[in-house]
């Protein structure tokens, strides 16, 4: 039954072919494999590599193992019948919150996700490599420990210093490590806000903290997004009239327009809290990809009122899902309670390698190639969507993402949908415009928008537009 080739591992082949005759019959339910050491010696391959197999096969189903007697093929359900294809879970256009998650999360039917939030997979393949893990696991004893309900000391201290390079002096006793930036939001915004509260966010801004809050049962109030950070005139304005609770914003990068808030109207805002008494909740998953270090808030508050959120998930790899909240010493032990409520503690493993990246010296030397290649990226990206006829208010921002107008009468809706018929994910700006607005934006992540199917859909959406008007002229 068993042919092995030299070349490839044996493990595999054992348990490759040994699926193939079960599937086919040739192997029928209650049907005795050889023994290990039978196995072993026919094949010439150690006990160790026929062990490995067999438990795979077990792990699988396919095989059951009795004490003395050896191992067996089960009955599975469905054997000797057609295989059953499993129905694909329904995809949902990317014009929703819930949407656009699935689409950026993968297991979808994009090709190319101009939409998403993450960097291109090739640009973080070398960053969780095995010797990595390997070195972070022999380094870092504590990765095979329960991890503390904050998090453990190592990797907190770890982050303060690396915040500290950033020119933010936040001790690590202050700091909560969480499962990526959305836990972290969750925590802060259930410890510190009840039902009906109102909360201040950005329009354009972050969708998610929308849904969030939404989903809280808050009272959300759109302030305008400008070139150089929130209005604060309309901030002031509604801040008088409805007594907000807090405010989300993205100093930094902004998410979606690329923006960055000047000093100027960082100390101004913070004077407005201090006014009228909001916190602060500051998210800046994105800072490390701007080319100049810059103002956050946290530096200047000093964590009086505001909460500092940041996260290894976008810049080193989606699957380490690491973020931290840098919180007032008053809302620390509340938001550990809520973290243990909610998941009881964090991955020790995750911490692990994320200390060992930090002290090793890669992250900066890994961000700093990053922002190389991002600022290539955007040059290519504007240029190729300038070319197309497409806008972008937002041109000399930074980091990940382009925030691109749509001529009149082209709205992001249609095109987001005609984008994924042709297996692109766009994000339509509805979705990050509490207010209502954003009919004619799209968000585009620099690393993709110069693909040719982008652009090729963009002009397709154009020339239909076109093709409309010379009829109802």
């Amino acid at each position: 039954m068993f042919t092995l080739d030299p070349t490839l591992p044996a493990t595999e082949q054992i348990v490759n072919q040994a699926q193939a005759a079960i599937d086919s019959g040739r192997l029928g339910e209650g049907a005795r494999l050889p023994s290990v050491r039978q196995l072993a010696a026919r094949l010439e391959v150690s006990v160790f590599t026929v062990v490995n197999a067999y438990d795979r096969l077990l792990a699988r189903g396919v095989i059951r193992s009795r004490v003395g007697a050896g191992y067996f093929v089960c009955r599975r359900p469905g054997i000797g019948a057609p295989a059953l294809v499993a129905a694909a879970d329904p995809q949902l256009l990317p014009n929703t919150a819930l949407g656009l998650v699935q689409g950026v999360l993968g297991g979808s039917r994009y090709k190319v996700p101009a939409g998403s939030g993450f960097l291109p997979e090739a640009w973080l393949e070398d960053t969780l490599a095995p010797a990595v893990l390997t070195r972070a696991l022999r380094r870092q004893p504590f990765a095979s420990q329960p991890a503390p309900m904050q998090g453990h000391p190592a990797a907190r201290e770890q982050i303060a210093l690396r915040l500290a390079q950033l020119q933010l002096p936040i001790p690590h006793e202050q700091l909560l490590i969480t499962h990526g930036a959305t836990q972290a939001f969750d925590l802060v915004l259930r410890a510190c806000l009840r039902p009906g509260d109102s909360v201040l966010v950005e329009d354009p801004g972050y969708f998610m903290i929308h849904a969030q809050l939404r989903a809280l049962g808050m009272q959300v109030l759109p302030v305008p997004r400008r070139a150089d950070g929130p209005d604060l005139d309309t901030l002031e304005a509604l801040a008088r009239e409805h007594r907000p609770r807090l405010l989300f914003t993205q100093t930094l990068l902004h998410n979606p327009t690329g923006g960055n808030t000047s000093p100027q109207v960082a100390h101004r805002l913070l004077m407005l809290a201090e006014r009228h008494d909001f916190l602060v909740l500051e998210d800046d998953v994105y800072g490390e990809l701007a080319s100049q270090p810059g103002m956050r808030l946290a530096q200047i508050d000093g964590l009086n009122r505001v909460f500092y959120i940041g996260s290894f998930s976008k810049t080193l790899n989606p699957g380490l899902r690491l973020g931290y909240v840098a919180a007032p010493k008053t809302w620390l032990d509340k938001l550990i309670e809520l973290k243990v409520m909610s998941t009881l503690s964090g991955s020790a493993l995750n911490e692990a390698v994320i200390t060992d990246i930090l002290e090793s010296g890669y992250y900066r030397r890994h961000t700093e190639r990053l922002r190389e290649r991002l600022a290539r990226a955007r040059r290519v990206s504007i240029a190729a969507l300038t070319e197309c006829g497409v806008t972008l208010p937002h041109a000399d921002g930074e980091g990940v993402f382009l925030w691109a107008q749509l001529p009149d009468g082209l709205h992001a809706d249609a095109i987001t949908r005609r984008a994924a018929d042709a297996g692109i994910l766009f994000a339509p700006g509805t979705l990050f415009s509490p207010s209502g607005g954003g009919q004619q934006h799209l968000r585009l992540h620099a690393a993709y928008a110069s693909d040719p199917a982008v652009l090729a859909c963009l002009r397709e959406g154009l020339d239909a537009l076109g093709e409309k008007r010379l009829r109802l002229a």
